[in-house]
């Protein structure tokens, strides 16, 4: 397990760095930047509180902490289940896995997917009580009007707050890149790479995933229709769905 592990924990290390240096960049940029052409503050700071409630629950692919104290769908099938007091079979069993998937929803969305993943359970009395996840993984699709590009590298210690494991500490670095690009004319493709560190979020799944509070950094570069932008800051979670978000020393008060 440990020999397994050590590939998470450096890319976490990775991604601190990656952050640091990144910071250290887009702060540079964003001091030249031209803001009457730039995609605004208050724009981007939606976007990126949402962005990274939507990366929680899965919406990019990877891990979807929706599923609470389970298994990525993707492996599941690797797991036996039991409940009660008997010691889960999910205690002590580490994955570590190369992941190529397609998915189809109909006729209207088609994506393949590529990566690869490690997943670690932490059990108290021989029951799951938080899990350490490790993924990397990349998506190409199309839907009606679109095609995308979702590249996310995810790295998460999450720990059950409540007996119902529907309370969930988040710590953790996500790296969440999505690219859309659109069939109609006029609109201009979407282009947004943003990384993010997590410090104590807690997410309630009994409330429709709810970040009720906890702190994330973020570096957030791209473009749209809006503009182009390069913006560091940071994501205070309010509960019911709000948050506060700081850039450039200026507070935004966001609904997501």
């Amino acid at each position: 397990m440990k020999t397994k592990f050590m590939g998470a924990l450096i890319l976490l290390s990775g991604m601190a760095l990656l952050y640091t240096s990144c910071k250290k960049d887009a702060a540079k940029q964003n001091t030249t930047q031209n803001q009457s052409t730039a995609a605004s503050p208050d724009v981007i700071s939606q976007q990126v509180a949402a962005n990274l409630a939507k990366s929680l629950a899965g919406t990019y692919g990877g891990v979807n902490l929706s599923n609470g104290l389970s298994a990525p769908s993707v492996i599941q099938s690797d797991f036996g289940h039991q409940g009660g007091s008997t010691p889960n079979p999910l205690c002590g069993f580490t994955v570590d896995t190369v992941l190529h998937y397609t998915t189809n929803v109909g006729d209207t969305i088609k994506s393949t997917s590529n990566g690869r993943i490690i997943f670690y359970f932490n059990c108290f009395n021989g029951q799951p009580a938080g899990f350490l996840a490790s993924d990397s993984l990349k998506t190409v699709g199309t839907a009606p009007g679109y095609s995308f590009l979702f590249d996310i590298t995810q790295y998460y210690v999450i720990k059950s707050l409540n007996s119902a494991n529907s309370l969930l500490l988040v710590n953790g670095a996500l790296k969440s890149f999505v690219d859309l690009t659109y069939s109609k004319t006029g609109i201009k493709p979407t282009t947004d790479h943003t990384t993010y560190v997590m410090l104590g979020l807690t997410v309630d799944l009994s409330k429709n995933n709810d970040v009720t509070s906890g702190i994330a950094t973020f570096i957030s570069t791209g473009s749209n229709n809006y503009g182009p932008w390069t913006y560091v800051g940071t994501i205070k979670y309010l509960g019911n769905h709000k948050a506060d978000v700081t850039i450039n020393g200026k507070v935004y008060h966001i609904t997501f």
